[in-house]
C-alpha cells in the first residue's frame, strides 16, 4: 500500500490552491504560442537590440519583455526584444532595483 498523508480528526488537510498575487493575473504566453512568438521575434531580431546601440555585434540569445509584464506591459510582439544573456541580466538588475527603490 503506498504511503498516505496522516488523516487529523478524520478530516484530510486541505492543500492551499496556489494563485499569483491580488490583481496580477497570469499574462504570459505559454507552451507553443510562446515559442512560436519567441521564435519569431529571434528570427525578425537575429542582433542584441541593446548591443546594436551601442555599435556591437551579438547575437540574440533571450526574448525579453520591453516593459515588464510585473509593471503593466502586454505580452504581445510589440513588447519583446531580443536581447543577449549579459544585456538581458543587466536590464533585469536594473529593473529590480528600480522596483525595490
Amino acid at each position: 500500500m503506498a504511503w498516505q498523508p496522516p488523516v487529523l480528526g478524520g478530516v484530510k488537510p486541505k492543500r492551499k490552491a496556489w494563485a499569483l498575487p491580488e490583481g496580477r493575473p497570469d499574462r504570459r504566453k505559454r507552451g507553443r504560442a510562446g515559442m512560436r512568438e519567441r521564435a519569431q521575434v529571434v528570427a525578425e531580431e537575429p542582433l542584441c537590440r541593446a548591443c546594436l546601440k551601442r555599435g556591437v555585434e551579438s547575437p540574440t540569445e533571450e526574448v525579453d519583455h520591453i516593459v515588464p509584464l510585473s509593471a503593466g506591459g502586454s505580452d504581445t510582439r510589440a513588447n519583446k526584444q531580443g536581447l543577449c544573456s549579459p544585456c538581458h541580466l543587466a536590464k533585469t538588475r536594473a529593473e529590480d532595483a528600480a522596483r525595490r527603490a
